[in-house]
């Protein structure tokens, strides 16, 4: 299959300066929230935008947690004790 040796050099250029926008994006934003950053970071390098919807839907939607208030670690909302240091959850929040 000769196709990939037909696509210009400026092509590969767009296509990897996005992919390095992408996975710098999630790895910074990924840090922020607590996520663990290396592993979204990398899932970021892999391609174009699936990816990034992946990440958004599984940090924004499945993933909803509040903040233990005896370590403020996140702790999923349906947990009772936090898995970190034990303590009762309020449920209400």
């Amino acid at each position: 299959m000769n196709d990939l040796k037909d696509i210009p050099l400026y092509l590969w250029v767009v296509l990897i300066v996005l992919l390095l926008a992408q996975g710098c994006w999630i790895f910074w934003d990924a840090s922020k929230r607590g996520e663990n950053k290396w592993l979204w970071g990398l899932f970021g390098l892999l391609n174009i935008p699936s990816n990034l919807i992946v990440y958004l839907i599984v940090t924004r939607v499945v993933s909803k947690a509040n903040l233990c208030n005896a370590c403020g670690k996140k702790v999923r909302k349906n947990y009772s004790y936090c898995p970190y240091c034990g303590e009762m959850q309020n449920r209400e929040t």
